[in-house]
């Protein structure tokens, strides 16, 4: 089942959007307004199934592995750095600044690996 990606649109009272701290010329912010998200969830939401758990976002799974390429990245330093750096949380689809990393930081390994045989980025 395919896990949905935050809206950046929706308000929360207590929690400001990163929208409205960040700086839009960081090149996250430029690379993520530019990426094509949907050419990457038309991609692989044909190999989700739609029973069972919802997994984690498309658009989460494949910014994290353009990351950890980008930067040069382990697992659990992504994780760690994610945490910390509201870009990296931008460019992955989240509206909101977030304390803890959406996974367990083995896990995007795993999931991505198919991104990798696909040859898409």
């Amino acid at each position: 089942m395919i896990g949905e990606s935050p809206s950046r649109i929706e308000p929360e009272s207590f929690r400001p959007q990163l929208s409205s701290f960040i700086d839009i010329s960081h090149e996250l912010v430029l690379l993520s307004e530019k990426t094509d998200w949907s050419y990457f969830e038309k991609a692989f939401g044909t190999l989700y199934s739609g029973k069972g758990k919802p997994a984690l976002p498309i658009h989460f799974m494949v910014s994290c592995l353009m990351l950890k390429h980008l930067y040069n990245l382990s697992d659990e330093t992504l994780a760690k750095t994610w945490v910390r750096d509201p870009y990296m949380q931008y460019f992955c689809g989240r509206a909101f600044f977030e304390h803890r990393f959406p996974c367990d930081p083995s896990g995007v390994t795993c999931k991505t690996l198919c991104f990798v045989n696909y040859s898409f980025i």
